[in-house]
């Protein structure tokens, strides 16, 4: 089995993509108004993303919902999705196919803009890029809320970093927990638990959903950002100490510093 060490559980990160991060430009656009982009938009995601996506997830990591009946009635409302970050792919594309009317955005740092020949189909696919300078963070927050006011779903994926395979849940912040604290919809827990496939070596991933999680409206915009972290939190790490059971990678703390 192969072991990683690790010293800080908040801010280390072992995707590997091998991506040199570029930010984003001072002209990028958080919202496309053309004609062109929407049709686009629609064919690349309905007509490639989600069917291509939806097969190789399922067949790569033989993926299932364990209870997907408990967001099938919020099908046609906005909404959020916070989820345990321990695949590059699988992440994004489990909630591409979650509800197949609906299309998904997921929130993603700039590397996911970095390779220049395909930054618009990224875009297309539902990437929304973090901001790389205070002028871009109105039109970023802005794009999130307007996601949900046309009933499309968010994913966010509060621990930040990739642990690949990680079958715990890491410590995270409640700052990502800003826009359903101000906008009121309602948040749902993707927790991706690894279980034993019957023949290979590789886990599958059953995705558990927790939820809905909702603001109070008798506190203010900080205590609901905690208390959405905190009813999330517990959810992830009821469901991965319960169902995770299978560890394909082992995580150790390093006892020494990392030279």
């Amino acid at each position: 089995m192969k072991t990683i060490y690790y010293s800080d559980e908040i801010n280390e990160d072992f995707a590997n993509t091998g991506i040199k991060t570029i930010p984003l430009t001072p002209k990028f656009k958080y919202f496309h108004k053309s004609i062109l982009w929407k049709i686009g938009e629609f064919i690349i995601f309905r007509g490639l993303a989600q069917p291509l996506v939806s097969l190789y997830t399922k067949i790569w990591f033989h993926q299932t919902f364990a209870n997907k009946e408990v967001i099938e009635p919020f099908r046609h409302k906005g909404l959020y999705l916070y989820g345990n970050h321990t695949s590059v792919t699988a992440d994004s594309f489990i909630p591409v196919y979650l509800h197949y009317a609906k299309k998904n955005y997921a929130i993603a740092g700039p590397d996911s803009m970095s390779i220049p020949c395909i930054r618009w189909l990224v875009e297309m696919v539902g990437v929304i890029p973090l901001p790389s300078t205070m002028s871009q963070t109105k039109d970023f927050q802005a794009s999130v809320h307007d996601k949900i006011k046309r009933n499309k779903s968010v994913s966010i994926f509060p621990e930040a970093h990739v642990w690949p395979y990680y079958t715990k849940i890491r410590n995270f912040p409640e700052n990502s927990f800003r826009f359903p604290a101000q906008d009121g919809a309602p948040v749902f827990a993707l927790t991706e638990c690894y279980q034993k496939r019957r023949f290979g070596k590789r886990p599958r991933i059953v995705t558990y959903i927790d939820g809905p999680f909702y603001r109070d409206e008798n506190l203010s915009l900080k205590q609901n950002m905690k208390k959405l972290r905190d009813e999330c939190y517990a959810a992830m790490v009821d469901r991965t100490s319960k169902y995770s059971t299978c560890e394909y990678i082992h995580y150790e703390k390093r006892t020494t510093p990392k030279d």
